[in-house]
């Protein structure tokens, strides 16, 4: 898969925007501060649907103005494809696909995919819990966009179930009804559940992979699933049993406390270096070197499941990296469509760019050389 074509209009602080990416490695570079990350996320929102830095679309839009746009061109091993966006400050956003509107962001996603690191990500090692779920969640849905339905669907009972611990009903009631939201929250949780031990599964296992090598093999690189039910029934309908009776068995814990505090939305997972958690015992480096093993190993789920590799966001992956690291990340840019942004260009003396695109205070200066 290729990015071919991205046009911005007022997002973030691009006021208008065209420009042309190639195969191979695209450089987009600046000085810091000039807007090099804010063209990776509007490429990376055509494949999510949101802003990876978590924000709300009102924000992405340029300080003064009432909307803004994007626009990608893309192709894969079948066709050429257009995308878009139009966000608003008061009023729902507007995808289209190919000239057609689309109302269902399931239809959107997966048409597009990409795979994005930030300095932000060293957040999947030392930050909290929902971020490391949303960096899983999000991968999902690009391969399979049906489970961004289970996520919409637990999240709106929850709310419900929520509204309901918090009210001032009878505990009869309360009973009652929670057993009622714990059916319908199973459903979609038992389906969370296995996709996300599914997928920790063999991402563990294609990171690790990437570790050894990013590492020299002198690292190991392990991840285990902290999920509320202990251990992983056989297929989705088992562990929509399982999910069930132990939403239920909390019941009563919740109805004291007025809040939901089991299910899905509380499941994490945790990465391991030589048997040590790497949140307390990696170095900085360390810990960037497992976010790139993670997001390389994504990539390379991505091109199993649709035979092809997404296209690879980087933003300014090789500060902090040794120069082994950085050899071996630049390495395996080859034979893949990547997009990087940098300041210092002595990092890429021996990497073949194929496409450089200059950034100052927002604008494009120069594109394809």
């Amino acid at each position: 898969m290729r990015a071919k074509f991205l046009k911005l209009i007022d997002f973030r602080n691009n006021p208008y925007s065209e420009i042309e990416f190639t195969d191979g490695v695209n450089v987009i570079y600046g000085e810091n501060a000039a807007g090099k990350t804010n063209i990776l996320e509007s490429i990376f929102y055509f494949a999510s649907g949101k802003s990876f830095r978590g924000c709300k679309d009102r924000e992405l839009i340029a300080f003064g103005k009432d909307a803004a746009a994007a626009y990608l061109t893309f192709e894969d091993d079948v066709k050429v494809s257009d995308i878009g966006v139009k966000l608003y400050k008061n009023r729902r956003r507007e995808f289209e696909r190919n000239g057609n509107p689309v109302t269902r962001l399931a239809e959107y996603l997966g048409a597009f995919r990409a795979v994005i690191f930030t300095p932000d990500h060293l957040s999947l090692v030392k930050g909290q819990p929902e971020n490391r779920r949303r960096f899983i969640d999000l991968a999902i849905c690009q391969s399979y966009p049906r489970y961004v339905s289970y996520l919409n669907d637990y999240n709106r009972v929850l709310l419900q179930k929520n509204a309901l611990l918090k009210s001032e009903s009878e505990i009869s009631y309360k009973k009652d009804m929670l057993f009622v939201y714990n059916e319908r929250l199973a459903a979609s949780a038992g389906a969370i559940s296995f996709n996300r031990r599914r997928f920790l599964k063999q991402l563990e296992e294609d990171a690790g992979l990437e570790h050894a090598e990013i590492s020299g093999g002198s690292e190991e690189l392990s991840i285990r699933y902290n999920g509320c039910l202990d251990e992983e029934p056989e297929g989705a309908e088992e562990t929509r049993r399982a999910m069930l009776n132990y939403l239920n068995g909390k019941a009563d814990t919740e109805i004291l406390r007025g809040i939901s505090l089991f299910g899905v939305h509380k499941d994490d997972f945790t990465m391991y270096l030589n048997g040590k958690n790497a949140r307390f015992f990696a170095s900085q480096g360390q810990q960037r070197s497992v976010v790139l093993s993670l997001k390389l190993a994504e990539g390379e789920m991505s091109r199993r499941i649709t035979g092809e590799y997404p296209v690879f966001l980087f933003d300014d992956i090789l500060s902090e990296l040794d120069a082994f690291r950085r050899g071996v990340i630049l390495k395996k840019t080859e034979g893949r469509q990547v997009i990087i942004t940098g300041c210092e260009t002595d990092y890429f003396e021996n990497v073949k760019i194929e496409n450089r695109v200059l950034v100052e205070n927002g604008r494009v200066k120069c594109g394809k050389l």
